[in-house]
């Protein structure tokens, strides 16, 4: 097992070389060697961004791993195979997508500190929609939960928690603190300080006993 501090969202550029290029049901595509984007995965959108290659500049609109698609004006694919590219990011929208998951992560944390057996089990990051899913019992009256929570979770956040990835095999988790780790498989920020102030959006008790907690981040 390897223990890492690696967060993704502090390289803005990289230089990586096309090994394959070709067209299937989604358009054109390209292969880098490596990447700096990260791919609809974990619970959060696509990253944003684009790669110049000979002065001209293509927008990456559609990642899937691991493939990177550009769907810009057409020009030869084939005989950009082993040329260099310079990949660029869109730095402001992924530390708002590492904010935004960092966030739910931390949610889970602070439910199953204040009702230890209630534990996160599922979620979504996207911007404006964000959740996580509950399960376990018993589940605690809806007000209560919210005025607790709004207060555990930003608690949390001022605390300045160091934010720990840790790798083993293929397998990723994120860690604040001592708290308990999730497996994950997106970006996150370095430390509970950066994420900023966590709004409780709202709390639904769902079918199967489960409950799902909408949050935002201001």
């Amino acid at each position: 097992m390897s223990s890492v501090n690696l967060f993704i969202t502090v390289t803005l550029k990289l230089e990586a070389i096309i090994v394959e290029v070709g067209r299937d049901e989604n358009g054109d595509f390209i292969i880098f060697d490596k990447t700096i984007f990260h791919p609809q995965g974990g619970g959060q959108p696509d990253d944003k961004g684009h790669f110049k290659l000979k002065n001209k500049q293509f927008v990456v609109k559609k990642l899937w791993a691991p493939r990177n698609f550009n769907e810009e004006e057409p020009f030869n694919m084939e005989e950009q195979v082993n040329q260099m590219v310079l990949q660029e990011i869109d730095m402001k929208l992924r530390k708002f997508y590492a904010h935004i998951h960092s966030a739910g992560h931390l949610l889970s944390n602070a439910v199953n500190n204040l009702y230890p057996n209630i534990d996160g089990c599922n979620g979504n990051h996207f911007p404006e929609t964000s959740f996580v899913i509950f399960e376990g019992s018993p589940l605690p009256e809806l007000q209560e939960l919210k005025q607790k929570l709004s207060e555990k979770v930003n608690e949390l956040v001022k605390s300045n928690l160091p934010v720990k990835i840790v790798w083993e095999s293929k397998s990723k988790t994120i860690q604040f603190g001592s708290f308990k780790a999730y497996p994950c498989g997106g970006t996150h920020v370095a430390n509970t300080l950066e994420i900023g102030e966590i709004t409780i959006r709202k709390l639904k008790k769902e079918k199967g006993g489960k409950l799902k907690v909408g949050y935002d981040i201001k």
